[in-house]
C-alpha cells in the first residue's frame, strides 16, 4: 500500500508529539534527557530563562524540617492552528499542543531565601511549531510545587506564570509560595 508523503509527515508529527508529551521526570532539566523532545543549539540561546521562587518563612521552615524538595516545572506549548484541528493532528483536540516539558528539582538544603531554577535554552521542533497558531511565539507555563518526598500531597500554594517564551526570557520569572492554607496572596 503506497502512502502519500503528507500522511507519512502527519504520522511522524504524531510520533514526535507523543514523545514530547511523555517527557521523563528528572531532578534536572529534562531538556537534555528527554529523547526526541527538544534539541539545544546556538540559535536557541535567547529563550533560556530563570524562575525566582520566594518562600514564606512558614513554607521555608516546613520544607526544611521535612527535608522536602521544591519542583519548578515548565510546559512549553502553543494553541493548535485551524489546519492542525482540520487535519486532526494528535493533541489538536486539546486547547494546546505540548511542545516540550522540563523541570528542575531543588533540594531542601538550597531553600534559603529566594531560590532560582534555571531553564537552559531549547530548540523547539519546527514541525511541531508549524501546527500552532503562532509558531513564532511559543508559550510557557511555569508551576511550582513540593517534591512529595515527605508527603504524598503537595504542601505549597504558589502563584504561576504563563506568557510567551520571549517574555519569560526577558527577566527572571518571579513566583511566590506559601503553605497550603497559609494566609496571603500568591503571584
Amino acid at each position: 500500500m503506497k502512502r502519500s508523503p503528507r500522511i507519512v509527515a502527519i504520522a511522524a508529527l504524531a510520533l514526535a508529539l507523543t514523545a514530547a508529551a511523555c517527557g521523563h521526570k528528572s531532578t534536572n532539566d529534562t531538556a537534555s534527557s528527554s529523547p526526541g523532545a527538544a534539541r539545544r543549539d546556538a540559535g536557541a540561546a535567547s529563550n533560556a530563562f530563570a524562575v525566582e521562587v520566594s518562600l514564606s518563612p512558614a513554607a521555608r521552615e516546613r520544607l526544611g524540617a521535612q527535608h522536602e524538595s521544591l519542583i519548578v516545572s515548565a510546559d512549553y506549548f502553543g494553541e493548535p492552528s485551524a489546519e492542525a484541528i482540520a487535519q486532526r493532528v494528535p493533541g489538536s483536540e486539546n486547547p494546546w499542543l505540548t511542545l516540550h516539558r522540563a523541570q528542575v528539582e531543588l533540594e531542601g538544603a538550597t531553600l534559603d531565601g529566594n531560590v532560582v531554577a534555571r531553564f537552559p535554552a531549547v530548540s523547539l521542533d519546527a514541525k511541531q511549531l508549524a501546527w500552532t497558531d503562532a509558531p513564532d511565539a511559543p508559550q510557557v507555563n511555569v508551576n511550582v510545587y513540593s517534591g512529595r518526598r515527605s508527603s504524598p500531597d503537595n504542601l505549597l500554594d504558589c502563584g504561576m506564570f504563563q506568557d510567551t517564551l520571549a517574555v519569560a526570557a526577558q527577566s527572571p520569572v518571579r513566583i511566590s509560595c506559601g503553605l497550603i492554607g497559609e494566609p496571603g496572596e500568591r503571584r
